[in-house]
């Protein structure tokens, strides 16, 4: 596949293998990758479009500087997929594993995780203002200066995330969940 073209409209690319390629300033127009598995895969100062990723294994991928407008990510492995200083405007993962990926550093208009795994997933220095989880697992997720006020978590498992008390300020969660916050504030509870 050569992506190094200015840019790709209505291109549809199915059951391939992308391996040790750095893709730049290439722009892709309402593509379709269907079954794609990457290895050792780089895309620089890239545009995606109104693009879809289906049941693709985009593991170890790297997105720098990327910008993502009305894309969806559906069915996907994401596994240490690095996201870093990309933009996210009307992004949709669904059912995605996202173990260990990284979304530091990232400005984020509207952004949907839904069911998806983001276990030991990094959001780092990341605007969440308008990020909504939905019934997403989060064990060890780290939310360092990603300020969580007025996001919803109150569907999601929480276990053990990394953050600081001013972080998870203001965050929605529910009564149940309250104990995974419990380590942010630095008090012990005394048993009976």
């Amino acid at each position: 596949m050569d992506f190094n073209e200015n840019k790709l409209i209505n291109q549809t690319y199915e059951n391939d293998w992308l391996i040790e390629e750095t893709y730049r300033q290439s722009d892709f127009h309402q593509c379709h990758f269907n079954n794609i598995t990457t290895q050792d895969i780089v895309f620089e100062n890239c545009y995606f479009y109104q693009t879809v990723f289906n049941q693709c294994d985009l593991s170890n991928i790297k997105f720098n500087n990327c910008m993502f407008r009305q894309v969806q990510f559906n069915n996907c492995k994401l596994l240490g997929s690095d996201f870093s200083e990309s933009s996210f405007d009307q992004v949709i993962f669904n059912n995605c594993l996202c173990h260990f990926a990284n979304f530091s550093f990232m400005r984020n208009k509207e952004t949907l995780f839904n069911q998806c795994d983001l276990s030991q997933a990094v959001f780092q220095d990341t605007t969440m203002n308008k990020t909504k989880y939905k019934e997403c697992r989060m064990i060890q997720t780290s939310f360092i200066h990603a300020p969580l006020k007025n996001v919803d978590l109150s569907t999601c498992l929480i276990e053990a995330i990394e953050a600081t008390p001013q972080d998870v300020s203001g965050a929605i969660i529910d009564e149940m969940q309250a104990s995974a916050f419990i380590h942010l504030l630095n008090i012990k509870i005394k048993e009976a």
